[in-house]
C-alpha cells in the first residue's frame, strides 16, 4: 500500500510540473488567444483541443467540417416535406470529453 501511495504521490507531483510547462509554452501559439478567448476554456482545455484538433490552418476545408469533425453539428435529414435532425454519434471522443 505504501509503494502505491508513493507512485501516486510521484505522478502527482509530475502532474504539476507538466502544467506548469504547458502553461509556460501554451501561451506562444498563434491560436492560443482564440482558444482562449472560448468560454469557459482555460490553458490546459485550451492547449488539450488544440491537440486533438491540429495545427494544421488547411486540415478542414470549412467551418463546418472542424465541426462535424468536433461532432457538435447536427446530422439533418430531409425527404420530401419531412424533416428530420438527429444528434451526431459518431464523433472524437477526446473531444467530446473536453
Amino acid at each position: 500500500m505504501s509503494a502505491t501511495v508513493a507512485v501516486l504521490q510521484t505522478l502527482n507531483t509530475q502532474i504539476t510540473a507538466l502544467q506548469g510547462q504547458v502553461e509556460a509554452h501554451f501561451g506562444r501559439h498563434p491560436d492560443a488567444e482564440i482558444l482562449l478567448s472560448q468560454p469557459g476554456t482555460g490553458v490546459i482545455l485550451g492547449a488539450r483541443v488544440l491537440a486533438e484538433f491540429g495545427d494544421a490552418k488547411d486540415r478542414y476545408t470549412s467551418a463546418k467540417a472542424c465541426k462535424n469533425y468536433a461532432g457538435t453539428s447536427p446530422i439533418t435529414r430531409q425527404s420530401g416535406k419531412s424533416k428530420t435532425v438527429h444528434a451526431r454519434f459518431i464523433h472524437n471522443n477526446r473531444l467530446i470529453d473536453a
